[in-house]
């Protein structure tokens, strides 16, 4: 019960974004997700899920943007690596200080989630329906090795309980790779954000009194507090929910870093023109 209690409250934290401020700017918090078996988050492991959530009250918008795992990136010292090695080697200071560089943006904190912990929450909240094709049927068999009592029968409209969503999420052989991946991730959490809309905000409050101690954050309580209050507002006000992936079409190629792993040759000057007239109408 305290995992799926940990992650409602998360989840809470990515669908209503961030502290807003008073002069309707839009703020922008760091979602990372270690895709990993462990039980808990620990500090030295990769973060293959990096998004960024943004809360638009002038627009009534929440903005979700999926960081490709292999997007080359100048460290802090000026090394290139990729992207979700950057939490690692440096910490939310780190990783936050390169994505404002590149992106043009300021963000405000950023929270640590082990990604395994997502199913509990799934479950905790219905479970998702999903269109899946042939190829992400038998992706999903295959992670899971055929062995699941909930697995679905074959292509199309299926109903998936966190175990199996979960599966679905972490599927990179079908579609293109890490592209389709994140796509499949926002697919499943924008189902959990409707679902979320149904929760008081008492509610959610005692959920974070209960769980807080189990999160990895740059947030002080009073910046959750001021979380909490602002994107209640904003989500029983039907808040938009919009997707976005960087790098976008036609910004990147195809390369490798100096160990030879290879990478997505990120131009991010390009990304941030496109992402700034994502945010606020003009590439500047």
């Amino acid at each position: 019960m305290k995992k799926i209690l940990l992650l409602l409250a998360l989840l809470f934290f990515l669908f209503t974004g961030a502290l807003a401020e008073e002069n309707n700017t839009i703020v922008h918090y760091l979602l990372l997700g270690e895709d990993g078996y462990a039980e808990s988050v620990v500090d030295d492991a990769r973060t293959d899920t990096i998004i960024i959530v943004s809360l638009d009250e002038a627009n009534n918008r929440i903005i979700m943007t999926s960081i490709l795992r292999d997007s080359k990136i100048a460290n802090p010292r000026g090394n290139e690596t990729k992207i979700n090695l950057l939490y690692k080697g440096f910490g939310f200071d780190g990783i936050c200080s390169c994505l404002e560089r590149e992106l043009g943006i300021q963000i405000e904190g950023a929270v640590l989630v082990n990604f395994e912990h997502v199913k509990p929450v799934i479950d905790a909240l219905g479970g998702v329906d999903i269109e899946i094709d042939e190829n992400e049927y038998t992706a999903i068999r295959k992670i899971l090795l055929g062995k699941d009592p909930n697995m679905p029968k074959g292509p199309g409209l299926v109903h998936m309980t966190g175990r199996i969503a979960l599966a679905y999420m972490r599927d990179r052989s079908s579609g293109s790779g890490d592209f389709s991946r994140t796509q499949r991730q926002r697919k499943v959490v924008s189902q959990l954000f409707e679902k979320c809309k149904s929760l008081s905000l008492l509610e959610l409050m005692n959920i974070y009194n209960e769980v807080s101690s189990g999160m990895k954050m740059s947030l002080t309580q009073l910046d959750v507090l001021k979380v909490m209050q602002k994107g209640f507002a904003l989500a029983s006000g039907g808040a938009e929910f919009v997707e976005y992936h960087i790098p976008q079409r036609g910004t990147y190629s195809y390369g490798t870093i100096a160990e030879g792993s290879s990478t997505l040759d990120v131009r991010w000057s390009q990304n941030r023109v496109k992402y700034h007239e994502l945010l606020y109408g003009t590439g500047e």
